[in-house]
């Protein structure tokens, strides 16, 4: 009896050692990790400023946890939106965007298990010569929970891999879309236009385009007609193995009442689109497109109709084909 005694007295100065040390125990923790990236902070910015785009990079995959189900509540890139997932490897959890610094650094709150567990991230970038330091960081408050005074020792174990993990895939993936031309989501505003549908082949291209915007410039100036934007082809049919393709020329005005002849105006729908911009050689495109399939692929995006493209420079008056822009989009949903 008294030896039993004696044990569960050392017992309890154990537990009361322990306890007393732990408010000596750091009372935060920090993790950090960094890595070099060589592609500009706009392209790291997006891709970690924007939750939807983390599946690209993070950790945390449904490779790791198949019954994860992931919920984004708001607009990404919006102060306030909330990405949660549930899973059974990782558990519940969300975090909270709570800080945007374009092209240098992105804040969120970290929740997990309901909120039991929570800390603050961020995800920085410096500009170092032709790259970018991007640092990854998560502090907490363990308060004054002696449990989680020693759990803090472990947490730079626990994620600082997972963190080295993330930014290397990061650095992959931005330094693969380095070489791409600037490709962003945009919201397109319902507009009028006026249209020639018209066909072609891989010798005809220019020439059928040729004709139907000069008759679009005289529609224009017949009807008096204020004209906004650029001038575009809307591709309905393409045929990759012979070139041939049916496509709506057009140009966007202010207003118009009817078409005449091979001219007719439509109401064109607000839409979601994924555009590149692209600068050089019209017969260069091919590389624009095959960057944004893989991007809507990536994006788990779903392409609704035909390609546009959008001719900003007028090859007539730029001599310099590294400096003709055509910027080319995919209505997505």
């Amino acid at each position: 009896m008294k030896t039993f005694k004696k044990i569960v007295i050392w017992i309890l100065a154990i537990i009361l050692v322990l306890i007393l040390a732990a408010y000596v125990l750091p009372k935060t923790y920090k993790v950090e990790r960094s890595v070099y990236i060589k592609a500009r902070p706009e392209l790291i910015y997006d891709l970690t400023s924007n939750f939807r785009k983390w599946k690209l990079w993070e950790p945390w995959t449904k490779s790791l946890d198949s019954t994860a189900v992931y919920e984004l509540i708001g607009k990404e890139g919006q102060l306030g939106s909330i990405w949660k997932w549930d899973g059974k490897i990782l558990g519940n959890g969300q975090m909270t965007a709570t800080g945007y610094i374009p092209q240098q650094q992105f804040a969120y709150d970290l929740a997990f298990n309901k909120g039991k567990y929570q800390s603050k991230g961020k995800i920085t970038i410096e500009q170092s010569g032709d790259s970018c330091k991007v640092s990854w960081i998560d502090e907490g408050d363990l308060g004054y929970n002696p449990v989680n005074r020693y759990f803090g020792l472990m947490m730079d174990k626990m994620l600082g891999p997972d963190f080295n993990k993330g930014l290397k895939k990061l650095k992959t993936v931005c330094e693969t879309r380095a070489s791409w031309p600037r490709i962003e989501e945009k919201a397109m505003p319902e507009q009028i236009a006026i249209l020639i549908r018209d066909s072609a082949g891989p010798t005809t291209y220019g020439k059928v385009m040729g004709k139907a915007f000069g008759e679009l410039m005289a529609f224009v100036k017949t009807n008096k007609l204020n004209c906004k934007g650029h001038p575009f082809t809307t591709y309905i049919k393409f045929d990759t193995l012979t070139m041939n393709g049916v496509m709506d020329i057009g140009m966007i005005v202010e207003k118009a009442d009817e078409g005449k002849g091979r001219v007719s105006v439509k109401k064109l729908p607000a839409q979601n689109v994924v555009m590149a911009y692209y600068f050089g050689p019209y017969d260069k495109t091919a590389g624009t497109y095959r960057y944004l399939h893989q991007y809507v692929q990536e994006a788990e995006l779903q392409i609704t109709c035909g390609p546009t493209e959008i001719y900003v420079t007028d090859p007539t008056t730029e001599k310099d084909p590294a400096k003709i822009e055509t910027d080319i989009l995919f209505p997505v949903k």
